[in-house]
């Protein structure tokens, strides 16, 4: 990547973080404004409250007392696939939790006010059914309720099987009987799909939720919710669809998606919303007002209900509780690997996906499998990063040219940008021709970054020093300041590399004042990164280095040496066939017969 290539670089990042800093401020002011007038309107219910005159006691008739209608007993069952435990409750019929065993050792949907399958009449409501565990064995359960409208519901909770079947993913059929005499006809039933809560504090901006309409995945992220410049903060979403296939809430590493399995799609509608919750995440924030965490909640609603008395009607679903991995979202099918949102280069970052699992499962290491990838797409590029050092290294002997003309022309811009121009012809130099490595890099380094943010594989796993490749490989803390080893080395070679570096002709002092600071800039952005993406970038400059060392032995050095010019044909020029004379007979010449008639 060239000088100016990182210039450009740097500039998108200075932007992206002065807009993530300006955003964070508005957050963090419209939290303040709203328990702010949360305190107001508290205060003033009390005082309302003291103000009003105690009301008089008159002596009512006696009447016998009714005894409290008891509440059902809630009943559980737990149904084990593999390293995954789903926890059920009588209590709104669905999973209170997902117990994620092995190198996970996460506990899903622990912050939600009710089970994941919750029947709602209401999107945001509870569902007010009370249900009894009819049938249960070592794979299935079922629930049985009615409400107060006379509909009798079901829910029957199997583990999957078959091909597209896994540990995380579990069956829901619920049907729904008209126990009345009436026709009930309703468009408001809504499937509870969980809340999600960030693991640690830095990563609740990944916390949103998506939907899937007739293969148009979507979704929202955290900032959903953040208070614009320019209107009102959002307090929920909702949205009608013509043909919803799933929607459901994720976070950094973890997702649940309700997927409706029927022969054909159906309108549906998706409401969200975040709900603050009353601890931190993280220990150490607790007391500190200015730090808020949430649970961000959805539901998907069912397809129109139409019963006649006595009518039936069932609706399947899948859900999925489990880590955000490409590979096994797209084993299971249903389109629900296009929940990986992996952005603009997203064809990149699932091929460089499918790369590192195979170099995981041929290494068994997660951190060796991310340096092997790193050196594989390096050597897929070097030839092109070849010819852009050889193109940048011939430019560099044009320096004192192109300097001459600059002073020559100071006063003629054009005339000057002809002349620089001029001389690129001379010499047979692309100026364009040392960008390329970095339009090729941009893609493939914004996949694979996608790829190491999003990879929930890293999770716990361990790499030399490194505990969690997923977060930073802090050793030590030195007067409160985290020691991150990879990053600092990342700084180190981030400068030996611009050293090697061929300097283009161009570079004024400025550029290079600019170019100097880049990797204390670098270091500073990156410094709390996941520690594979400083992995990544280390072994990226180290190869650099290498690379420029090899080409250094064994490349020529370059000449300065003016291209000959074209040497046109000799003989006539070419003339057109439709338009030649040639082949066609020749008129006579002589003197022109008489006109007649004068």
């Amino acid at each position: 990547m060239d000088r100016k290539g990182w210039i450009i670089v740097t500039l998108c990042v200075i932007l992206m973080g002065v807009n993530w800093h300006y955003m964070q401020e508005n957050q963090k002011a419209a939290q303040a404004e709203a328990a702010r007038q949360q305190q107001e309107q508290e205060a003033k219910k009390a005082a309302e409250a003291a103000a009003k005159p105690a009301p008089t006691q008159t002596a009512a008739p006696a009447t016998p007392a009714q005894p409290p209608v008891p509440e059902a007993p809630e009943e559980k069952h737990s149904l084990k696939a593999g390293s995954v435990t789903f926890e059920l409750t009588s209590k709104g019929g669905g999973i209170a939790r997902a117990l994620l065993a092995g190198t996970d050792q996460v506990t899903l949907n622990q912050n939600a006010l009710e089970p994941i399958g919750a029947l709602r009449r209401e999107p945001a409501g509870l569902d007010a059914i009370s249900y009894k565990l009819t049938a249960k064995s070592d794979k299935s359960a079922t629930f049985v309720g009615t409400n107060a409208e006379g509909i009798e519901v079901t829910k029957e909770y199997t583990l999957t099987e078959g091909e597209e079947s896994d540990e995380h993913l579990i069956d829901l059929a619920i049907t729904l009987k008209n126990t009345g005499t009436a026709q009930h006809r309703s468009e408001e039933y809504y499937l509870y799909a969980g809340a999600s809560t960030a693991l640690k504090h830095d990563d609740a901006r990944y916390e949103g939720f998506f939907w899937n309409d007739a293969g148009d995945a979507d979704f929202h992220q955290a900032d959903y919710y953040a208070k614009p410049w320019f209107s009102e903060q959002k307090t929920e979403f909702r949205q009608s669809f013509e043909a919803l296939r799933y929607a459901g809430v994720m976070g950094r590493f973890y997702t649940h998606i309700v997927t409706r399995v029927a022969a054909k799609d159906a309108p549906g509608k998706v409401w969200s919303s975040r709900r603050k919750l009353a601890k931190p995440i993280n220990a150490e924030h607790a007391g500190k007002a200015e730090i808020e965490d949430h649970a961000f909640e959805a539901s998907l609603g069912l397809p129109t209900i139409d019963l006649a008395p006595g009518g039936t009607h069932t609706e399947t679903y899948q859900i999925y509780l489990g880590p955000k991995e490409y590979d096994r979202l797209n084993k299971i099918g249903k389109q629900r690997s296009f929940a990986m949102f992996y952005g603009w280069f997203k064809p990149i970052s699932i091929f460089l996906s499918w790369v590192m699992r195979w170099m995981h499962d041929v290494t068994g290491n997660w951190g060796v499998a991310i340096v092997l990838l790193t050196i594989f797409v390096r050597l897929c590029i070097w030839p092109i990063h070849a010819k852009s050092t050889y193109t940048m290294k011939r430019m560099g002997l044009l320096g004192p040219m192109m300097k001459e003309l600059q002073e020559k022309y100071k006063d003629d811009p054009q005339k000057q940008q002809m002349e620089v121009m001029k001389l690129y012809r001379d010499y047979g130099v692309n100026p364009l021709g040392g960008c390329l490595p970095l339009f090729l890099q941009i893609p493939i380094f914004f996949g694979l970054y996608r790829v190491l943010e999003y990879a929930a594989e890293l999770r716990g796993q361990g790499f030399l020093w490194v505990n969690d490749l997923s977060a930073a490989d802090t050793v030590a803390q030195l007067g409160g300041f985290d020691i991150n080893p990879l990053p600092l080395l990342m700084g180190v070679t981030m400068i030996a590399q611009m050293k090697l570096t061929p300097q283009p002709a161009t570079v004024d002092k400025t550029q290079q004042r600019i170019m100097m600071l880049m990797p204390f800039f670098f270091l500073f952005i990156c410094y709390n990164f996941a520690a594979a993406l400083a992995l990544y970038w280390s072994t990226q400059n180290i190869f650099s280095i290498a690379q420029t060392w090899v080409m250094k032995l064994y490349m020529p050095e370059p000449k300065l040496e003016k291209v000959a010019p074209r040497q046109q044909p000799k003989g006539p020029a070419p003339q057109n066939p439709f338009f030649s004379s040639q082949g066609q007979k020749e008129k006579k010449k002589g003197p022109k017969p008489p006109k007649l008639g004068g």
